[in-house]
């Protein structure tokens, strides 16, 4: 089965990036932070080890040892617009995990949308194996990354932590209690 056609299954109308998903309201979100006291960035060796530690067990946990999508989306640039993120290569991944081209999507309303290219392979996650793009993504050097697991659920990691879309309320409830220390404090979810 195709990446879009995985997709379609799952997540007919919605689009693969993590903060658009949370922006249109998918169901079954949680969120959890990768520091504690919700620091954004680590600075040290031993809270990027904490960081690497929180991610893969929260990893392992929504994708399991099966086949699951590494995806990553690649913004496309306006006629006129300059790319400031270029220093980073921020969709180094695509080329690394050998991702095809899925299909293209429009952020926004009618033809004056920005348009997005979704690339996407089948990988198994193992804990350790995507630990170099994990922290790509914590220091905002890698374009907007996901996996997709062969039932749906999402692993989204970004700057502070990760966005979790499950498959069902039970899960969400079970990992919260699981790692209360790890969700965020702030009211809003942040």
């Amino acid at each position: 089965m195709s990446f879009e056609n995985a997709w379609a299954q799952f997540h007919r109308g919605e689009r693969p990036i993590g903060w658009m998903l949370l922006g249109e309201g998918a169901a079954n979100h949680l969120r959890f932070h990768s520091l504690p006291a919700s620091k954004r960035y680590a600075d040290t060796d031993e809270e990027r080890s904490l960081l690497l530690s929180r991610q893969n067990v929260l990893a392992s946990e929504v994708l399991g040892d099966r086949p699951c999508w590494l995806v990553q989306a690649h913004w496309v640039l306006l006629a006129g617009e300059r790319d400031l993120a270029d220093q980073h290569d921020p969709f180094r991944a695509t080329r690394e995990w050998k991702l095809d081209f899925a299909f293209e999507f429009l952020e926004g309303d009618g033809e004056e949308g920005r348009p997005w290219r979704v690339y996407a392979a089948q990988v198994r996650w193992s804990p350790g194996r995507f630990d170099d793009l994990l922290l790509s993504i914590a220091d905002e050097k890698a374009g907007p990354t996901l996996w997709m697991g062969a039932d749906g659920a999402i692993f989204a990691p970004y700057d502070g932590g990760a966005d979790l879309f499950l498959r069902d309320a039970g899960a969400v409830q079970r990992l919260a209690a699981q790692h209360s220390e790890w969700l965020p404090t702030h009211p809003l979810n942040l």
